[in-house]
């Protein structure tokens, strides 16, 4: 049995040391005489096929000197290691039994440079080395704050984008600088990098876990490790103290994230979609009817495109395309995904082909859903969930809504409506005489929820798609039915009283709260003798909160503090 060591590197070696092992025990006196010469042979100045070179050579020499002590009865030493030197490089390279070469500095003593391990081949290479020791040697390396480490990595993160856009997207760029904006405000900037030990970083981190949502105490974590492992071997001799922090340091402290569990019903489906008639931009109304009818997400409605449609004039399929090698696809799970159009869907897309040939060339003539400020931008799809929330009923949220606050909160009422998608059209079609089971399959179908596991050969033998069409079809009646059932119940409800929206309900609160400013202003205003009064008044702290009076009065409980004040001077002036 194998005890993996903390350290998972080390482990790694361990292992790898065991499989090489049973080769090892083969080796002769002859050939460990020829390894001998070869390894003196081997002179600087060296290149990385040198050092694999010397690794194995190394290997097998100290095995056999071991092996050789063992059958002699000698008492094993301590771990041997052997070394090469470029002694014009101030370079030491050391080479263990595992096979790992380790590069340390090797300066003079009389040079008042202290020695330190660089790193280890191969994340780190001769050149690289060569060239921190000529940092070193001019007392550059060491000067290194927090700071210009995390430029350096924000940098080469935009270097990585450029050199492949496709592997490394501009999204993810962004959020990997927002991120890195984030930790800017955690650390202390001027500090030398290199001072940094774990246990001072395992304190910025519970400082993070006090400061940050979970959610986001867990990706600064992650993203604290990944600064770290590009930082060890350019600007901290190959140290990384992050990755002595234990694994788990920051999810065995927050509540891990979960799904947003929120729902909704076929009512507040009907009355979102009849809200929508009232958007202000054609985009924003048939972007989120879209969503409702597939129950895609929302980072797919930008991402439409016109070529994707089987025909301009009269569509009825859009393909979102697959990944290719090196390259992110179009959906979550990186496969194609063909969407088959319903009636209700078509008319969606050919109402925006209208309207942008209208608009033309003034618009982005690539993207079927556009950004309504500007017209040359696919829509933005964190718009999408506002436009929902806004629209639906105020009291369209089903279930534990502090869920909502959860993982998947940026498109809650986006996810909602996929979530509704399912429910409705499992519930119809078992209604109609299907099995739970098919009902269950032909839903996670229309959703693009199929794992590979439900049919593990399906990509190399199942063509029934490119022969026959069959999920496609089967994908049409799901939509068609879940689209039919909101359809008539938004019909039913036309001639109803509709329940308020979010917004209305919005404007409602925000209307008393202005009401309620001016009501506590006028008797404030009241309240004063002299008219000049009333600007120091507001402007001066009130009671002992330390607080200005016209900053109470932005508040509910601030408007209620200045109610008791004047109510009590007025009882005092009364006494």
């Amino acid at each position: 049995m194998i005890s993996i060591n903390k350290n998972r590197r080390k482990a790694f070696i361990y292992i790898g040391y065991k499989k090489v092992k049973k080769s090892l025990s083969t080796l002769t006196k002859a050939q460990y005489t020829k390894a001998k010469i070869e390894w003196n042979q081997l002179k600087p100045p060296f290149s990385m096929q040198h050092i694999n070179r010397c690794a194995t050579l190394a290997q097998n020499i100290i095995f056999f000197e071991e092996k050789s002590a063992d059958k002699q009865g000698l008492k094993p030493s301590r771990t041997k290691r052997l070394s090469k030197y470029e002694a014009q490089h101030h370079i030491r390279l050391i080479f263990t039994k595992s096979g790992t070469a380790i590069f340390y500095s090797n300066f003079p003593k009389s040079s008042s440079i202290a020695n330190t391990k660089l790193g280890e081949a191969p994340e780190l290479t001769i050149a690289k080395a060569r060239k921190l020791t000529e940092q070193m040697k001019y007392g550059i390396l060491n000067n290194h704050n927090i700071k210009t480490v995390f430029d350096a990595y924000e940098q080469s993160l935009i270097e990585r984008h450029n050199n492949a856009p496709t592997k490394f997207a501009a999204s993810s760029l962004r959020t990997y600088q927002c991120r890195i904006k984030k930790l800017r405000h955690h650390f202390p900037l001027k500090r030398a990098f290199q001072s940094l030990t774990a246990g001072e970083l395992e304190k910025i981190v519970d400082l993070i876990i006090m400061a940050e949502s979970n959610n986001q105490a867990i990706e600064l974590f992650a993203q604290i490790r990944r600064v770290w492992r590009f930082a060890k071997n350019k600007f901290n001799s190959g140290k990384n103290p992050a990755a002595d922090i234990d694994d788990f340091y920051v999810s065995d402290r927050v509540e891990s994230p979960r799904p947003c569990q929120v729902y909704t019903d076929l009512n507040s489906i009907a009355e979102l979609w009849i809200n929508l008639a009232s958007a202000p931009n054609v985009h924003q109304k048939n972007a989120a009817r879209f969503i409702i009818l597939t129950g895609i997400r929302p980072i797919n409605i930008p991402q439409m495109k016109w070529e994707w449609l089987n025909s301009i004039d009269f569509p009825t399929l859009i393909t979102f395309p697959a990944s290719v090698v090196g390259v992110r696809g179009e959906m979550k799970n990186q496969k194609e995904y063909k969407l088959p159009l319903t009636k209700a869907m078509r008319a969606i897309i050919l109402e925006q082909r209208a309207w942008i040939e209208n608009a033309l060339p003034n618009c982005n003539p690539v993207h079927i859903f556009l950004q309504p400020r500007d017209l040359n931008k696919p829509f933005a799809k964190r718009s999408l969930d506002k436009i929902i929330k806004d629209y639906s009923p105020v009291d369209a949220v089903k279930g534990d809504k502090r869920d909502i606050v959860m993982k998947g909160s940026a498109g809650a009422f986006c996810t909602m409506c996929r979530s509704f998608f399912k429910s409705n059209a499992k519930a119809i079609m078992v209604a109609n005489g299907y099995h739970f089971k098919h009902a269950e399959e032909l839903t996670r179908l229309a959703l693009h929820h199929l794992r590979k596991e439900d049919d593990p050969n399906g990509l190399n033998y199942d063509k029934s798609e490119e022969l026959f069409g069959t999920s496609t079809k089967l994908k049409f009646n799901v939509f068609k039915i879940h689209e039919a059932s909101i359809l008539k119940r938004a019909k039913e409800l036309e001639s109803q009283q509709l329940r308020l929206t979010g917004m209305q309900s919005k404007q409602a609160k925000n209307l008393k709260e202005n009401n309620d400013k001016k009501a506590l202003r006028d008797r404030i205003k009241a309240h004063l003798v002299h008219k000049g009064s009333y600007v120091n008044f507001i402007n001066q702290p009130l009671g002992d909160t330390g607080r200005v009076a016209k900053d109470l009065i932005l508040t509910e409980e601030g408007r209620a503090f200045v109610e008791r004040y004047l109510s009590d001077q007025a009882k005092a002036k009364n006494n």
